[in-house]
Parts: C-alpha cells; sequence; structure tokens
C-alpha cells in the first residue's frame, strides 16, 4: 500500500481515529481482534487462493474470520474483499477470459446500492481475478469487464474489487514498485495515463470515500 498517505489513512488522520499499521506480508503480527474497533483489509499482489502456500494469506484468513465473529466493522479492499468472499464460502477466479483490470474504470451503481454509491464513480483497479458474490450478501456496485465490484454482509462488513484508497501520492508509491519488480508490464506512457487519471479523478473519489468512512466508521 501507500504507507499511510492513502485516502483511508489521511481520512483517519483528519478525523482524530487512531490506527494500527499491519503489513502481514513483510510479517507483522496480526492484532487481536479486542484491541481494535474497525479493520480495513487492502489489496495484494497474491491471491486469495493462496492460503495453502503462502502462510501470511492463511493467517489472514483466519484473522478476518475471528473480526466476523467479533461483529466488528470491517473493510475488504481488492485481496481484502476476495478473501471476505471466500471466508463466506463463494469463489475468487481469474476472467473468464483472462482479462485484467489495470487503471482507471467506471463502477456503477445497483439496485441494492443505497448510499454506498449513487452515481458511476471512475476508480482505480488493479487485479486479474474477481469474486462471486457470497450467499446472503447484495452486491453493491457493479462493472463492464468485472461485474461485480463490491458487496454487503448485513450492516458493516463490505467487500470491493476496486481500489477508492489510491490517490495520486499511493499510486506514486505502486508505480515505483511495479517499475522495479516488474519493469515491463505497464510502459512509461501507460504509467503517465494512470497517474493523469488518478489527478482527474482525485475530487471525486475523495468526496465518496470520506462519505462512506463517515457513515462506516466506529
Amino acid at each position: 500500500m501507500g504507507w499511510n498517505v492513502d485516502r483511508v489513512c489521511l481520512w483517519m488522520q483528519a478525523n482524530n481515529k487512531p490506527y494500527q499499521w499491519c503489513y502481514p506480508a513483510e510479517g507483522d503480527a496480526f492484532p487481536e481482534p479486542e484491541s481494535v474497533s474497525a479493520v480495513v483489509s487492502f489489496g495484494g499482489a497474491v491471491s486469495a487462493n493462496d492460503g495453502n502456500s503462502l502462510d501470511w494469506v492463511r493467517q489472514e484468513h483466519v484473522f478476518i474470520e475471528q473480526v466476523l465473529k467479533h461483529n466488528l466493522p470491517f473493510l475488504g479492499i481488492c485481496l481484502g474483499g476476495q478473501i471476505l468472499a471466500r471466508i463466506l464460502g463463494s469463489n475468487v477466479a481469474a476472467h473468464p477470459q483472462e482479462a485484467n483490470e489495470v487503471g482507471f474504470h467506471r463502477i456503477f451503481p445497483t439496485e441494492h446500492s443505497g448510499s454506498f454509491l449513487t452515481k458511476p464513480l471512475t476508480v482505480m483497479q488493479w487485479h486479474s481475478e474477481g469474486f462471486e458474490v457470497p450467499d446472503g450478501c447484495v452486491r453493491i456496485a457493479r462493472g463492464d469487464l468485472f461485474p461485480n465490484q463490491g458487496f454487503r454482509y448485513g450492516d458493516n462488513v463490505f467487500g470491493l474489487q476496486f481500489h477508492p484508497e489510491v490517490n495520486p501520492a499511493a499510486l506514486a508509491i505502486w508505480q515505483q514498485r511495479n517499475r522495479q519488480k516488474k519493469p515491463n508490464q505497464l510502459s512509461d506512457d501507460v504509467r503517465v495515463q494512470h497517474m493523469r487519471e488518478a489527478i482527474a479523478h482525485d475530487a471525486a473519489i475523495t468526496e465518496w470515500v470520506d462519505q462512506f468512512l463517515g457513515q462506516w466508521s466506529p
């Protein structure tokens, strides 16, 4: 992630919400659910199906299960949303035509969106897998290429496929890492276009994040 420069962390700082940063892919221990009032699980470069090969992914499954048992507000973004979907009994898989979404794409409200999403929003995407909406949940955002972009479980648990947290500052960090780890995945022209779109849509996404977190956060 963007190491405290993303929209979620900035919102917490601006609203005097203390938070604990945990990066399990580098060995950070998960907090005890009793010690927190809400949990946000961000994305990652691995698959939600990697629990058998990566200890930290398996441990994150266990941690999120405990979060749900404690009835804590939970927000899963991309990988976090996919792990949530698996825990709730749904599938996470590649697109049938092996398509992926990298860059800015529009998402749309559904009949169950309510105040979650009232109009189309152009947001950052970076994934090659998607989730099915689990039984007992409602789809609250849809897309064209990956139709399931968000679901709600109960009143305070949300799984998202898109990345509302990624502002220009966070995207700059992502792009730097991508150049180092996968230098040929994206061209410099594509990276420039992504940053241009991040700046163009920054205000609208920030307004949406402020509204959503204001309702979701305890």
